[in-house]
């Protein structure tokens, strides 16, 4: 990279397919939350339409395993969007730091930034950005191991409590 205009141009370039990877977890979030209380839905039709007679120890097992992995499914995916909003102390930049500044003090912060001051400040924000995407996958991830971990059980219950 030749110039500071391009190393700050880069800087916002990787800020902002980091923030796309935040943004992609957080859909994956909507998926898991979907199919889990889709699937809990159809456990508890399933469950309140059965016979009593079919209400066998297995069915309770079955049920129980099934929606205690999908709670924890529910669980993990909330982890994942939870707002992390902890960023570096000072940073024109940040929305944080932004919003606690008043205007005409952010603007004279920013106007008198010199691009080594910028540059520095927008790699904060990727390395934290990237923490942040690091964590919501990884909770991502809990969640949809945990929800395709309900699947057996969630089947098992449906049969037991539908089989006639």
């Amino acid at each position: 990279m030749s110039t500071e205009n391009e190393r700050l141009q880069t800087a916002q370039w990787v800020l902002e397919r980091n923030l796309g990877w935040v943004a992609a977890a957080e859909v994956k979030v909507g998926v898991i939350v979907a199919i889990d209380t889709a699937m809990l839905g159809g456990l508890g039709a399933a469950f309140s339409t059965a016979d009593v007679a079919m209400r066998t120890q297995w069915a309770y097992l079955f049920t129980l395993g099934a929606a205690l992995c999908l709670g924890i499914g529910l669980v993990c995916a909330a982890f994942a969007v939870l707002p992390r909003v902890n960023g570096p102390a000072t940073s024109l930049l940040f929305f944080g730091r932004i919003g606690k500044t008043e205007e005409a003090d952010y603007i004279n912060s920013f106007k008198g930034a010199s691009i080594d001051a910028l540059l520095t400040d927008w790699t904060s924000q990727i390395h934290r950005n990237a923490q942040i995407a690091c964590e919501k996958f990884r909770w991502v991830r809990h969640g949809m191991l945990w929800s395709f971990l309900a699947i057996l059980p969630w089947f098992a219950a449906i049969i037991t409590l539908i089989h006639k």
